[in-house]
């Protein structure tokens, strides 16, 4: 379970802080990035300051490069794809065992 592509968008952000939530290169970071540990649990992915990868060449970290400036931001990113994604759950497990 790999994501294939994220949109994000948000009127009331800080032009050039929070806003930039839509700019590709923030969405393009979540490309390539997993939901589920090798076990088929669900990680989510955490969008973190510092995490020793800015490039995001990393993809099984479950993290992305926060946005400097926008760290509620970045905490409400993360919240959502850990709480409304997991609602997904199901789906994801059988999808996964339809595959396999």
């Amino acid at each position: 379970m790999v994501v294939q592509g994220a949109f994000f968008d948000h009127a009331a952000e800080t032009p050039g802080l929070g806003a930039n939530i839509k700019q590709r290169y923030f969405m393009d970071d979540f490309v390539g990035e997993k939901l589920l540990t090798e076990n088929g649990d669900f990680k989510g992915i955490t969008v973190a300051k510092g995490n020793n990868d800015p490039k995001n060449l990393t993809k099984d970290d479950y993290e992305v490069d926060a946005l400097a400036g926008a760290t509620i931001t970045g905490d409400g990113v993360s919240a959502m794809i850990k709480s409304d994604l997991k609602l997904y759950l199901p789906y994801f497990k059988n999808l996964k065992n339809q595959l396999n």
